[in-house]
């Protein structure tokens, strides 16, 4: 077979329909979501931690993080961010988010030897923020307006 008859062939039948496909019902004409009664099944996702990290020393203090913040809180629902800014003479700063806010924030230099205490440190402080932001949510007023539309 010679190129050219390949290339024509592999063209002829790309441009055949599927028949798989023809089988099946198109997706937008399906049930709207809201009737079904599913939308109410779905959350948002909770406990995540994102790793924003560009180094290796970055992804060491993440995964250490993460493996430590999962022992401490089984039930954790709030999402944190760990994002790391490299740094030319200092090595690393590591800063841990909450909904875009700073709960902490730490120079890691490019030895690896300090990550775990910093890890224990930055563990501690998130302990103690969620715990009063968890108490401040709750003592909030909310008559007029719920949680979410805060």
């Amino acid at each position: 077979m010679r190129w050219t008859e390949l290339v024509l062939s592999v063209l002829l039948l790309s441009a055949l329909p599927a028949t798989a496909q023809d089988d099946q019902p198109p997706l937008e004409n399906g049930q709207p979501l809201e009737q079904n009664g599913t939308l109410d099944d779905l959350r948002e996702i909770s406990g995540a931690v994102i790793d924003q990290t560009m180094t290796r020393l970055g992804e060491d203090f993440y995964s250490l993080f993460a493996q430590k913040l999962s022992d401490e809180f089984d039930d954790l629902e709030e999402n944190l961010t760990i994002k790391e800014r490299p740094t030319a003479l200092s090595g690393s700063i590591i800063s841990v988010l909450h909904r875009r806010k700073a709960i902490y924030r730490t120079a890691l230099s490019p030895g690896r030897d300090q990550v775990e205490a910093k890890v224990d440190e930055a563990i501690k402080v998130v302990r103690s923020y969620v715990t009063r932001w968890r108490i401040e949510r709750y003592l909030q007023d909310t008559f007029d307006v719920d949680y979410d539309e805060i």
